[in-house]
């Protein structure tokens, strides 16, 4: 008789019976255990993308190559790290195969260059426009 006053006593004021109680822990339940799935799911996605950048590209000496000289012809490898979006820490490692260089890596270092060499042609005929004058 004791546990059913406890147990009456528990019970939010809003629910008349124990079973009421009862109905709602258990959709509460139910719940909160789709949402530890979901969040397990998401954490595995996401660990599954984080190591896919780590190791999905292959390794090539070319890429590396052209990684630094992309570097060197753009001044310094902090700015080819900033052109393409990246840490330099993470520049270093795909240099030093350590992690591989996507397709995508070697557009945004060509993108950079591009850039650069736009200034270039354009201050080169700012200097020819200034040595006719």
């Amino acid at each position: 008789m004791q546990a059913d006053t406890l147990t009456c006593t528990a019970k939010p004021a809003h629910l008349s019976t124990v079973e009421d109680l009862d109905a709602v822990m258990r959709v509460r339940g139910d719940l909160r255990r789709q949402q530890e799935a979901a969040d397990a799911a998401k954490r595995l996605a996401s660990k599954r993308a984080a190591k896919a950048a780590h190791t999905s590209h292959m390794l090539s000496v070319p890429r590396m190559a052209g990684l630094m000289k992309a570097g060197v012809l753009l001044g310094s490898a902090a700015a080819l790290a900033e052109a393409m979006n990246i840490e330099p820490r993470s520049l270093r490692a795909k240099t030093g195969a350590e992690r591989g260089i996507s397709c995508d890596d070697l557009r945004a270092a060509a993108d950079a260059l591009d850039a650069r060499a736009a200034l270039m042609i354009e201050h080169a005929a700012k200097l020819r426009a200034e040595a006719l004058a």
